[in-house]
């Protein structure tokens, strides 16, 4: 997985904000199969964890690749959020 700068940017934040170490990616069910998650939690016993970028992530052994994976900043008028990229989506 790779985190962009502008995401790191942002995540710093979030994390300073919120008093995190580092997100944690896992997957749940989606419409049409296992869809990512990213949120704040800590991470569970069986987690892989690794920093990228300066920022700590923990990856929930359900997901087996996360080599081809991007997080980024998106940004609209309205506001920001990250965005991950790669991810197979149907919905």
């Amino acid at each position: 997985m790779n985190i962009t700068d502008k995401a790191k940017q942002l995540l710093e934040t979030v994390l300073s904000e919120k008093g995190a170490e580092g997100i944690r990616l896992y997957s749940v069910a989606g419409c049409c199969g296992p869809q990512f998650a990213i949120s704040l939690d800590e991470p569970q016993e069986h987690d892989r964890v690794n920093t990228i970028n300066g920022i700590k992530v923990a990856f929930d052994p359900e997901i087996p690749n996360t080599e081809e994976l991007t997080l980024d900043k998106e940004e609209s008028e309205e506001e920001a959020g990250l965005v991950l990229i790669g991810a197979n989506s149907c919905c």
